[in-house]
């Protein structure tokens, strides 16, 4: 069984937390991960080249096929936005950003949608796309730095409606 710290490493690895090269390390620093992982599982992930960009591919799908549970992977994400948004109410727009995403889902190769969080619904559909740099340079030209200032001051309002829906979730 892997310990808690340790899944929160693989956790920030696969959300781009941590790179390749300090997840490494940080496999290799951990003396008690091969009883915690089992022989042939640490040995799959040490046989990998770290710096080899197709390796990195089949690093991501290891560490979800054999080291920890996908739906506690993304219960560990919905939970550190939720508790960005709550406690961080300057990041409002980044946080609804992420919020929205997750509510849309991703598309997989077969078209189909995974990983759509309906129920983000009263959150996600309140991103704020006017807040969005590239939408603000293509409507303010080179203004647009003066107009994303305005738009953070009412990000506290926004962030006041919408914190009851992060609760509640």
């Amino acid at each position: 069984t892997v310990s808690d710290n340790n899944k929160i490493e693989f956790y920030k690895f696969l959300s781009g937390e941590k790179s390749t090269e300090d997840l490494e390390n940080f496999v290799y620093s951990q003396s008690d991960l091969e009883q915690q992982l089992g022989n042939e599982t640490y040995l799959n992930l040490i046989e990998l080249n770290f710096k080899d960009k197709y390796d990195k591919v089949k690093l991501s799908d290891l560490i979800k096929n054999k080291i920890i549970e996908e739906g506690q992977f993304e219960t560990w994400k919905l939970r550190r936005i939720l508790n960005d948004f709550l406690n961080v109410p300057e990041r409002t727009d980044i946080n609804l950003d992420k919020i929205y995403h997750l509510y849309c889902g991703v598309y997989q190769e077969n078209g189909i949608r995974k990983y759509e969080y309906k129920f983000l619904g009263n959150l996600g559909l309140n991103y704020l796309h006017w807040t969005n740099k590239g939408y603000l340079k293509t409507i303010y030209g080179d203004n647009w730095k003066t107009e994303y200032e305005k738009c953070s001051t009412e990000f506290e309002f926004y962030h006041e409606q919408l914190k009851d829906f992060a609760k509640e979730i």
